[in-house]
């Protein structure tokens, strides 16, 4: 979608204000709002064909947002993939938290994680290049088919393994209000939550940024945000897993500590990243390179060291019978707050911008932004004490 916001801008005559609300809070209302209630099944039933399930029918709807013929029909489709999408990340954590023991458990994590970083890579990449040739409609269709032949995969080859925590019958809101409880809990999922509202609006709009402010075509986006920003972010991912995992055999506290470090270190590379002077460019080949870039890919790096740490923070208190319960408790909270109001948020401040900016109010909406990074990290500070009192109690 973030690569296709100005083609669907275009085509129907929306406002930032609106694309903002159809790339964020049309997907993300039904995707962090249902994300509890389909973890408690994969809770108590098989996470493997939750898993199998969301996969075909998020990919199923993707491909349906192609043949929108309104602004409201294409909101309706995200709305269906955000459903889909539920299903996804809450059941996998759980099922990793099985399959590693605590030692490895960020690193396997991070690893997971990267997943979403090759999704940027390859949608960023291939829906331009595909969006160019045959418009933004095929690029919908082309990339949500597969996805239903990869659910099949899940259902055949995925192991379900036994658990070692029997079911519990509490009752849904008796399972949050416990897991909400948990020492360093909410601390976590309020700094997760603040932290993604400028990540994924920064991530949202970096590519109407860069085409709008620094003039790059659709493509020269793609390949700047798609390659080199998805390789950042994989590299980020993986180091900062790796990193916990080491750190935390010394002390507990660099669980978040580090996740903290990042986004300490995220918000003023991201700011060099926005406030760049445009003219300053060079070429690679037949393609302009923003001198501004650099910076973006360095916050990269740092900005992806919080997943593992904190992912595998949350598994680490959570009993194992709620786990994908917690996981879905923290992407409600880190969701509905990051990708539904991120995006919408700049968008609205992009609007309101304009009169006195012009083309530069996306630039300066987006900065104001960054604040609210370092309020994530000081809460991820505030947070590592109470989990290394409630791991360590485990």
């Amino acid at each position: 979608m973030t690569i296709l916001l100005e083609p669907i801008k275009l085509e129907f005559g929306a406002s930032d204000t609106a694309m903002g609300f159809l790339s964020g809070f049309a997907f993300a209302l039904f995707y962090a709002s249902l994300g509890v209630p389909v973890a408690r099944l994969a809770d108590r039933w098989s996470r493997r064909n939750v898993i199998a399930i969301s996969v075909g029918l998020w990919s199923a709807m993707t491909a349906v947002c192609g043949l929108a013929g309104s602004f409201w029909q294409l909101a309706l489709a995200r709305v269906g993939v955000g459903i889909g999408e539920a299903g996804g990340t809450p059941p996998s954590h759980s099922l990793i938290a099985d399959y590693f023991p605590l030692q490895n458990r960020a690193t396997a994590l991070s690893i997971h994680a990267t997943a979403t970083q090759f999704g940027i890579l390859i949608g960023m990449l291939g829906g331009a290049v595909v969006a160019a040739q045959y418009g933004w409609r095929m690029a919908f269709i082309l990339f949500g088919i597969p996805g239903v032949i990869v659910a099949l995969l899940v259902a055949f080859t995925v192991k379900e393994p036994v658990r070692e925590s029997p079911l519990n019958n509490s009752s849904m809101l008796a399972d949050i209000k416990h897991i909400w409880a948990l020492p360093g809990f909410s601390l976590i999922a309020t700094a997760g939550a603040t932290t993604a509202l400028a990540a994924y609006g920064l991530g949202t709009w970096s590519p109407s940024f860069l085409i709008r402010t620094h003039g790059l075509s659709l493509v020269e986006t793609g390949l700047l945000l798609g390659g080199a920003g998805a390789l950042s972010g994989i590299i980020g991912a993986v180091t900062g897993g790796i990193l916990c995992d080491r750190l935390s055999k010394r002390d507990k506290r660099w669980q978040l500590w580090l996740p903290a470090g990042g986004a300490f270190a995220t918000a003023p590379l991201m700011l060099a990243f926005l406030l760049w002077p445009e003219s300053q460019q060079f070429t690679v080949g037949d393609y302009r390179v923003p001198v501004a870039i650099i910076f973006t890919l360095l916050g990269g790096v740092v900005a992806a060291f919080w997943l593992g740490p904190t992912y595998a923070a949350i598994q680490t208190l959570s009993p194992g019978n709620m786990r994908a319960q917690a996981a879905a408790i923290f992407l409600f909270m880190f969701n509905l707050v990051g990708m539904g109001l991120g995006p919408l948020v700049i968008g609205v401040l992009s609007d309101v911008l304009e009169p006195g900016f012009g083309v530069d109010s996306l630039r300066y909406a987006m900065a104001i932004s960054l604040s609210l990074v370092l309020l994530g990290g000081v809460l991820f500070l505030r947070a590592a004490p109470r989990y290394v009192t409630a791991s360590s109690a485990a």
